[in-house]
């Protein structure tokens, strides 16, 4: 975040009013901070005043009852992410918040495929229509589904030692500037190994890091500082290719030309 510092604006004054811009070089562009905003309410929630007739008890529902899932974004230029009367385009949402009431019999679970989608159809259009020409830089918490990778993500904890079996085809990587594919080729001579994974033995012979008698996985959860090379699983996973993986929402949003 430190790195934006330069390229975002500041606000002054007593209610922070006034936005001041910084001076951009030549190529820089102004950059815009967008945090996610995301809550869920219960039907019962807050309820400390009601009508009754007099004298009589109140009875107050018992559990949460109906639940409603929000999830918006928040800039420091105009507040919640939406469209004003100036700005509304038919071809786009007109704001950047979803709700939902989550529950199987609803609208099912909040998660990351649907965040992606806001992402993709409603948050980034409105941000350019509003900003255009500028780079939104996102912020979420910690959420684990917000760190959650893609299913072709290269991940050597999901791998096996060999060819085949259950494991998840992953994507090509770069290898001494060529490509280097996690499955076989459609022409390879074992007709039923042809598009399955490779394998962790395999991918290390062909970077020159498979050593005789190395096991698939030590039980460790990291290598140890005494023996790196304890096993195939952490050999390939401090490879800079493996170590360089992102989660999926950070990859889509660099994608759509964010941050």
């Amino acid at each position: 975040m430190a790195n934006y510092q330069k390229l975002i604006p500041k606000f002054i004054g007593e209610e922070c009013e006034t936005q001041i811009n910084p001076e951009l070089m030549d190529g820089e562009r102004l950059h815009i901070f967008v945090t996610h905003d995301e809550t869920t309410f219960q039907s019962n929630d807050g309820q400390k005043s009601g009508w009754r007739p007099k004298n009589e008890q109140p009875l107050r529902k018992k559990g949460q009852d109906r639940s409603i899932h929000v999830s918006d974004f928040l800039t420091d230029t105009i507040g919640r992410l939406k469209l004003n009367e100036d700005d509304i385009d038919d071809t786009i949402p007109h704001e950047a918040r979803v709700i939902i009431n989550p529950g199987k019999n609803f609208d099912g679970w909040w998660n990351i495929d649907q965040l992606i989608d806001q992402i993709k159809t409603r948050t980034i259009p409105i941000f350019e229509k509003i900003h255009p020409g500028m780079i939104a830089v996102f912020a979420f918490d910690n959420s684990s589904s917000h760190a959650k990778l893609a299913d072709d993500t290269l991940n050597a904890a999901n791998m096996n030692l060999n060819p085949g079996g259950k494991q998840p085809i992953m994507r090509d990587t770069i290898f001494n500037g060529q490509i280097q594919s996690m499955v076989f080729p459609n022409d390879y001579p074992d007709k039923n190994l042809r598009g399955k994974p490779k394998g962790m033995k395999l991918i290390l012979q062909e970077c020159g890091l498979w050593d005789s008698g190395l096991k698939g996985f030590c039980g460790n959860k990291e290598a140890s500082v005494e023996n790196p090379r304890c096993c195939a699983r952490h050999v390939l996973a401090t490879q800079e290719d493996f170590l360089n993986q992102k989660p999926i929402l950070q990859e889509v949003i660099e994608g759509l030309g964010h941050k």
